[in-house]
């Protein structure tokens, strides 16, 4: 199952975030990923972790998967069920304005989704251009900045 991990760069708290009828979200303030496969980078960050998980895993323990978020395609991209798409951008607009660096870091790990790979620096908006075209994969790790900042780096 496909873990998805979203850090607000340099946020000192986590931010009032509401419930989200398409998928439950976790924050942490430690930055330990589930997997591992970023940690590397994870410990050369501060900020908060909010973790996507499956709607059923709302208030659970365990592992937080997000299987049931995420729509499989047979191209292997990396998307959100329509039904989450908006959820998911809400959540990470609002982590963006918490960090005051107004970036975050957004990591999606999967078994089966290939090497890992950071893929540099993109806008929300970007983001969700190359979510829409099939162009996001597992296993792959995104600064995301918003929409208003001019790319001031991670």
């Amino acid at each position: 199952m496909p873990t998805i991990e979203l850090i607000s760069i340099d946020c000192p708290e986590a931010p009032p975030l509401p419930r989200y009828p398409t998928f439950a979200c976790r924050t942490e303030q430690d930055l330990v990923s589930r997997r591992g496969l970023f940690q590397p980078t994870f410990d050369e960050l501060s900020g908060v972790m909010v973790n996507l998980a499956n709607k059923e895993l709302e208030g659970a323990k365990g592992a937080p998967y997000a299987g049931t978020v995420m729509d499989w395609p047979c191209d292997d991209a990396l998307l959100f069920r329509s039904e989450t798409r908006d959820d998911v951008m809400d959540l990470m607009q609002r982590l963006l304005e918490a960090s005051p660096r107004h970036c975050l870091a957004f990591a999606a790990e999967y078994q089966f989704g290939g090497e890992r790979r950071e893929c540099g620096e993109v806008s929300l908006s970007e983001f969700f251009q190359l979510h829409d075209s099939h162009a996001l994969r597992y296993n792959c790790l995104w600064y995301v900045r918003s929409d208003s900042r001019n790319g001031n780096g991670h």
